[in-house]
Formats: structure tokens, C-alpha cells, sequence
């Protein structure tokens, strides 16, 4: 008999200073073009030393990579 898992998932990733701002401006530019932020779908990678982190925005179609390998 398979034992079941009493584990809850735990999903966090927390942007840093040079993120955050790339994330902060495209929010804007977003909201000055469409008057709304929209719904968003975050894509978090890990490739085992980091993670690769990308937001897609539906209300524009398009992706921003806030990826920062320098931190790696």
C-alpha cells in the first residue's frame, strides 16, 4: 500500500532589488497602455543552481524574463 503524502507544498520565490524594478516598470507601462494590469502567469524553472522566473502577461501577450543570471 503506496503511504500518502502529509506534506504540503511550499512555492517560493522572492524577486531581488534588480528584478523588482524590471517588474515594477513593465507593470507600469502596462497599466499607462491598457488602464489595467490584467492577469498574469508566473513560470518558475528551477535548473539547480537558481531559477529561471518568467511572467506572461494576458492582457498584452507578452513575457518578461526577470531571469537575472548575474545572480547566479
Amino acid at each position: 500500500m503506496e503511504e500518502k503524502n502529509t506534506r504540503r507544498t511550499v512555492i517560493h520565490e522572492e524577486l531581488n532589488e534588480k528584478q523588482q524594478k524590471m517588474y515594477d516598470e513593465w507593470l507600469s507601462h502596462i497599466k499607462a497602455i491598457y488602464g489595467e494590469y490584467g492577469h498574469f502567469t508566473w513560470k518558475i524553472t528551477p535548473n539547480g543552481i537558481a531559477s529561471e522566473v518568467i511572467l506572461y502577461s494576458h492582457k498584452t501577450g507578452t513575457e518578461l524574463d526577470l531571469t537575472d543570471v548575474d545572480s547566479w
